[in-house]
């Protein structure tokens, strides 16, 4: 498989890809385990840009910690991406139990975890009764025996014990933790070895985690901007040919930077319209919803800012070109081929594209898995620009010869690179 089509999860990734206009989100993730040593939950944690590890000091570093680590875990990758139906236990600060910062996702499958450095007083228990009222479940983080942490331990669902800080008095804070609360089930950090995880097993002890199980691991995800996000709603209707042109004009509308782009470039002399434009409507009509659809293309890109010229010409000929090899359905090839350009850019995998974008089955089967006319017509263009001909016709099935493909991106390039000049004059 081409390089361009493998995922980008890569644990030592730059933070913001230079060139792209998206920045990645980072999670770290270790498995917890029951006495069978059976994987039963995760814990989450935050990854600082660039590292495996974060170093934060200050109270708001932490809550924008904590907040990063949410909003990575329940909007950019999905729950069920990072732990399938098991739950997930979070780290949060004070501003979270307390209520001055809402909690932002469901009780359904989070546990709360309360960090050891956060004052256990009124106004946190009184927290604590509030979330569990609404459904959550808490557990009491790092807990070594402190009297002052036993209210909260009594409401926890979860206890987790360091092993290693805790040492030669391990047994006695879990049967602390025992008396204080019977129904709690005891969670040991830090297990390194078979021999240790004996040891919390004889204890009594309920799950377990460390790198004995599980080291930590980073996962990264591509995180959009909500302007990208209606692009890549406007590609769906566009490319759709149910969608009315009430929808799309609402789409368009919601970005007034990409409104006032279709707006410029049908006025214009250029262009070559003779009308009078009135409205967004009679703009979008004219311009046409393939051309539309590159200039959205070309917005979710980051315009000629951030992505140079040369990538956002490779994107518009590759979908044009996939649009001449299937004359028959050229709308299809040529959201095919324009996806295929976009995810490239992005950096994001195809599947993840075609989850966010949301098209038809018929793009999704042709982009991921080479079917039909504008998969194999896809695969062909692909082993093209890649300037590999011995497998070009290998790759399109050999429905094509290197000489139709090659005349079919030429006309394509020319296209895109008229495109791309109609953005930098109207910009």
């Amino acid at each position: 498989m081409s390089a361009r089509h493998r995922a980008a999860v890569r644990p030592d990734a730059p933070a913001h890809q230079p060139g792209t206009s998206v920045s990645t989100v980072r999670v770290g993730r270790q498995g917890i385990y029951d006495g069978e040593r059976r994987l039963v939950a995760y814990e989450l944690l935050f990854r600082a840009h660039g590292g495996t590890t974060a170093d934060l000091s200050s109270g708001a570093e932490q809550d924008h910690a904590t907040s990063q680590v949410i909003s990575a875990t329940f909007g950019d990758f999905g729950v069920e991406q990072i732990a399938g139906d098991k739950p997930l236990f979070i780290n949060l600060t004070r501003g979270f139990f307390t209520g001055e910062l809402p909690v932002p996702c469901s009780p359904h499958q989070v546990v709360l975890e309360l960090l050891e450095d956060v004052e256990v007083d009124e106004e946190l228990l009184a927290g604590l009764d509030r979330l569990h009222a609404q459904g959550y479940r808490v557990a009491v983080d790092d807990f070594d025996g402190e009297e002052s942490r036993l209210p909260a331990v009594e409401r926890a669902e979860y206890v987790k014990i360091d092993l290693a800080a805790s040492g030669e008095r391990f047994e006695d804070v879990v049967a602390l933790v025992r008396r204080h609360n019977p129904s709690a089930l005891v969670v040991v950090e830090r297990v390194e070895d078979d021999a240790e995880f004996e040891r919390c097993a004889a204890a009594g002890c309920d799950l377990f985690q460390g790198y004995g199980l599980q080291r930590p691991v980073t996962l990264e995800s591509v995180s959009l901007t909500p302007s990208q996000l209606v692009c890549l709603r406007l590609v769906r209707a566009l490319t759709g040919s149910d969608a009315p042109i009430g929808e799309i004009e609402q789409l368009v509308a919601s970005d007034p930077g990409l409104s006032l782009r279709v707006l410029r470039t049908v006025s214009s002399a250029g262009y070559g319209t003779q009308q009078e434009i009135s409205s967004l409507r009679q703009a979008i009509v004219l311009l046409g919803r393939r051309q539309l659809c590159s200039w959205v293309v070309l917005m979710l890109l980051g315009g000629v800012t951030s992505v140079d010229t040369e990538s956002l010409t490779t994107v518009l000929a590759r979908a044009a070109a996939c649009a001449r090899l299937v004359p028959a359905d050229s709308d299809l090839a040529y959201t095919v081929g324009l996806l295929s350009g976009v995810a490239t850019v992005l950096g994001m995998a195809e599947g993840d594209l075609v989850e966010t974008t949301g098209v038809a089955l018929s793009v999704r089967a042709a982009l991921l898995e080479g079917r039909g006319a504008a998969g194999r017509a896809l695969q062909a263009v692909l082993s093209y620009e890649d300037d590999d001909d011995d497998t070009a016709g290998e790759r399109g099935r050999s429905a094509y010869e290197v000489y139709e493909v090659s005349r079919a991106y030429l006309a394509g390039l020319s296209t895109a690179m008229a495109t791309v000049e109609a953005v930098l004059e109207h910009d």
